[in-house]
């Protein structure tokens, strides 16, 4: 055998073997029986270089570090897809694809996972990898070849039984594993940990030095064939040629893909890999053509985007927070890190048992989620942080921030307060709530000048604001003297004030911070007792015969009277007249007996003013999704609530028709 048609027979057999260990996850050679083809092929490339093949697996180790990477034209352009977040939206996709084929037919369609990574084209010109492009801008993108083949499940020549000329696409990706892997390494060495597996996989396919790209070892799935009519048949002929098998796919009708985005959705936490969502396409490539594209995107395809986005990030620190009613809640200050389009820099962790739950310390590295609802939340550990053995948070034994004592109320609750009625935090809580847009909606009273009007110890209780009306000269002094606050902003807010005199009295109720009442049941004892007078009058028999006012909100309302026995003639003082709610016959309302909840955001409002706006219409107005739910109001990103609304049966609205339903 002369030495090339040894050296070819090497690289098969160090190909076929790495295949085996890396793709496949079955070798069938010792490490030692590898090594020992290894060896001999880079010796004879060593001594015979005139020989060599660029697409050598030897390669894979990667060549010298280049200075640049040169651009890469795409021909056909890398597409965005369109995304929808619903069954719903998906309905309509398919609708719009039928009727762009003239078909009330089922159209078949394939289905597989949206992989969290960089997109990267390979171009196969006499069955070997010429060159390898990442998106870009989906014109043009950066040419990484040298590190693209450095991946062990990127085949760098295709079996005679390929074309001659392929281009294929697919996701670059690192796996969970390896990303921990990569982490533990930079402990070890004092160096910051990557963010997530993605933006890892992005910046080490485009380090100058393929070396170091190889030593990642980076993954690629493949999602497309360009060129080829039958997508399913295109991608099984990948798996011939050297290429990792997607590891959920499916095809079908609409019914079909549905049901596997269900599936995968269940299964998402236990890849070994992160994906955002799952792609449909048309399978017929004759009938992707007939759809086209838009300027963006293709007609025939769609990406269903999970409710949850999911980052990690690292635990700096763990504070506590007051409340207003005196309550400790941990937070976790975090190292600030991109999620669902906002940067995020905290986390609440609800209570000491949450935090023990979780096995939280600062340092930790940790999984951050925002659902449908925009709240984020910390969801647990990295695999691997609880072994670090880092030292738990201290529980606070007195108030972080007025050095008194903390409690329970009983010896069942959950969270811990502080006890102290004169602490700054919790006024400074309580004046924020006063202000804030379900209450009295006070514009300009933000965190900055509520911090101040508490230090200035001129007011024990919110609603004592109202004696700056008294002296609206002296008080137009004091305000314009504080920081940040100009004589406009000075007067704006005693404007603010003297319109708040008379507004309605379930904002009033509401505004007092009286312990477990919110907005809805604010609104309902003002229906019941038509001056603050009257509520403050009514004895627990009175209050539990209001709508949704049990034992413990009754007796939380008695005890917050208890306090302040003479609330309503002090505020009648300050000249405060709440507007009465006008007498409602609520079942003529378009909504009533309807039980409402609100998800997602709403292209122009609040959650808060979306509510009020069911109530206002006769609905009532829950948290969360159950059988007795009997309409959803859903905006953009709308998450698990939506979905069980829909496998409930549920209606769904949007903000347009419930607007239209408004006077």
């Amino acid at each position: 055998m002369d030495l090339q048609a040894r050296m070819r027979e090497l690289a098969d057999q160090v190909r076929l073997h790495r295949h085996r260990y890396y793709v496949l996850d079955q070798p069938t050679l010792s490490d030692a029986d590898y090594d020992a083809l290894e060896r001999e092929l880079r010796e004879l490339e060593a001594a015979h270089p005139e020989l060599a093949d660029p697409n050598s697996p030897t390669r894979r180790v990667g060549a010298p570090p280049v200075e640049a990477f040169p651009p890469g034209h795409h021909e056909p352009p890398m597409y965005s897809l369109d995304n929808a977040y619903s069954e719903g939206e998906i309905r309509d996709w398919d609708a719009k694809v039928q009727k762009s084929l003239g078909t009330l037919l089922p159209v078949d369609y394939a289905a597989e996972l949206k992989v969290d990574g960089l997109s990267l084209s390979l171009i196969y010109e006499d069955r070997s990898l010429l060159r390898a492009i990442t998106r870009g801008d989906g014109d043009t993108g950066e040419t990484v070849t040298e590190n693209a083949r450095t991946l062990a499940d990127i085949p760098l020549t295709l079996p005679k039984s390929a074309p001659p000329s392929m281009l294929v696409r697919g996701e670059v990706f690192l796996s969970r594993k390896r990303w921990e892997e990569l982490n533990r390494e930079r402990d070890a060495k004092g160096e910051a940990r990557y963010a997530n597996p993605r933006n890892t996989a992005s910046g080490s396919l485009k380090l100058l030095d393929s070396q170091e790209v190889a030593r990642r070892r980076l993954s690629f799935l493949p999602w497309q064939v360009i060129g080829e009519t039958d997508h399913g048949a295109a991608m099984k002929r990948l798996e011939t040629c050297g290429f990792a098998a997607m590891p959920l796919r499916a095809e079908g009708d609409l019914d079909a893909v549905l049901g596997f985005i269900k599936e995968v959705g269940e299964r998402r936490d236990s890849l070994g890999f992160d994906i955002d969502g799952v792609v449909l396409k048309v399978k017929d490539g004759a009938l992707q053509a007939k759809l086209g594209f838009t300027d963006r995107a293709p007609r025939w395809a769609i990406a269903f985007k999970f409710p949850a986005t999911q980052a990690t990030t690292t635990v700096l620190a763990i504070t506590w927070q007051v409340g207003r009613t005196g309550k400790l809640t941990p937070v976790a200050e975090l190292e600030a890190v991109e999620v669902a389009g906002s940067t995020v820099r905290r986390a609440t962790l609800h209570n000491a048992d949450e935090l023990a739950r979780l096995g939280l310390a600062p340092g930790h590295r940790v999984f951050i989620e925002k659902g449908g609802d925009v709240i984020p939340k910390v969801v647990a550990l990295v695999p691997g942080e609880a072994e670090r053995g880092l030292p738990a948070p201290v529980i606070p034994s007195v108030c972080p921030v007025c050095g008194g004592a903390v409690g329970k109320d009983d010896d069942a609750e959950v969270a811990i307060r502080c006890l102290n009625p004169e602490c700054p935090a919790k006024l400074t809580a309580r004046f924020l709530h006063f202000g804030s847009r379900p209450a009295l909606d006070l514009e300009g009273l933000g965190e900055a000048l509520v911090e101040q009007l508490v230090a200035s110890k001129r007011f024990q209780h919110p609603w004592q604001l109202f004696k700056l009306l008294e002296d609206p000269r002296n008080s137009l002094a004091f305000l314009s003297g504080l920081d940040r606050m100009a004589e406009k902003s000075a007067q704006n807010v005693l404007g603010e004030l003297e319109k708040a005199r008379t507004k309605p009295l379930s904002r009033w109720i509401h505004a007092l911070g009286i312990p477990m009442v919110g907005a809805r049941t604010a609104e309902l004892l003002a229906q019941t007792f038509p001056s603050l007078d009257a509520l403050w009058a009514a004895d627990e028999d009175a209050l539990q015969g209001v709508d949704e006012v049990g034992p413990k909100v009754a007796a939380a309302i008695q005890a917050f009277v208890g306090l302040h026995p003479t609330l309503p003639s002090e505020l009648a003082g300050y000249g405060i007249t709440p507007e009465a709610p006008a007498p409602v016959d609520r079942s003529a309302l378009p909504l009533s007996g309807e039980v409402a909840v609100v998800t997602g955001t709403l292209p122009t409002l609040s959650r808060e003013d979306a509510e009020a706006l069911l109530q206002q219409l006769g609905a009532k107005v829950t948290g969360s999704v159950s059988k007795k739910t009997t309409l959803l109001l859903a905006g953009e990103k709308a998450g698990s609530k939506l979905a069980k609304a829909e496998e409930l049966g549920i209606p769904i609205r949007d903000e347009a028709w419930l607007l239209g339903l408004t006077p």
